[in-house]
């Protein structure tokens, strides 16, 4: 079997004080890097197959084996990044050095905010999936490029979004958890019927994020039809692997 070699981070502090009258006491930080080896996860072993769709309407659609669902829901997110790029424009307005070291810090707390919370779903998202699990997510290498496609109001929450950090933070957390990830390309993930297979773009409505196959008549919201889809890619991926093993 094998192995892969970690980097995990610990942050350490240090105290320091001086006896004496009016003295300083100053706190350390001393950052540590370990390696830790872990093994890959055997294809085998996956009992359970979470399919995972991320997009603007919520920003976490998962479903599992035993259908399962998990929803993370982007409203909050969206108010937040307005918030945000209301106080930008303003201060971007003024054009002076106190407007431009706030524009600095403004960037700064958007980023820890978007930090934190991919790293509050991706924990959420191990934990719904479990150990022995293999994750089936979305390749979002294109998002940029296809941001030109969505509109207007959303285009600056699809781009400035970290996607891509999330995606690097539900991996490596899978990595520790004994669970497998794989991207998949989403192409037709939401346009496809999960039941009879029928794929049209009219099945899906963008505007009321529903989406209700014209064959089969199958409706759903459009995003876990996504999850869906992909929790399909996963299957078909575990079967061609024990085929050919």
């Amino acid at each position: 079997m094998n192995n892969t070699l970690m980097e995990v981070g610990h942050l350490v502090q240090l105290h320091w004080s001086r006896k004496k009258e009016n003295s300083i006491c100053t706190f350390l930080y001393l950052h540590i890097s370990v390696k830790k080896e872990i093994p890959d996860i055997d294809e085998t072993s996956v009992k359970n197959v979470v399919g995972v769709d991320m997009g603007m309407n919520f920003l976490v659609t998962a479903i599992d084996s035993k259908d399962r669902m998990l929803f993370v829901g982007s409203r909050h997110i969206k108010n937040k990044k307005a918030q945000y790029k209301r106080i930008r424009k303003q201060l971007q307005q003024r054009q002076t050095p106190s407007a431009r070291r706030r524009l600095k810090k403004i960037g700064n707390r958007e980023n820890r905010f978007q930090t934190d919370l991919n790293h509050k779903v991706s924990k959420a998202l191990i934990r719904f999936a479990g150990k022995n699990s293999l994750i089936a997510l979305e390749d979002l290498t294109g998002i940029r490029s296809a941001t030109t496609r969505v509109k207007r109001k959303n285009r600056y929450y699809s781009v400035s979004w970290a996607f891509h950090q999330l995606r690097f933070f539900i991996e490596y957390k899978a990595k520790r958890a004994g669970i497998k990830v794989i991207a998949f390309d989403p192409k037709y993930t939401s346009q496809k019927c999960p039941k009879c297979g029928h794929t049209e773009k009219v099945n899906r409505n963008k505007k009321t994020h529903t989406f209700s196959c014209k064959t089969c008549q199958y409706t759903s919201n459009d995003d876990r039809i996504g999850a869906m889809n992909l929790r399909t890619k996963g299957i078909e991926y575990l079967h061609n692997v024990s085929v050919q093993a």
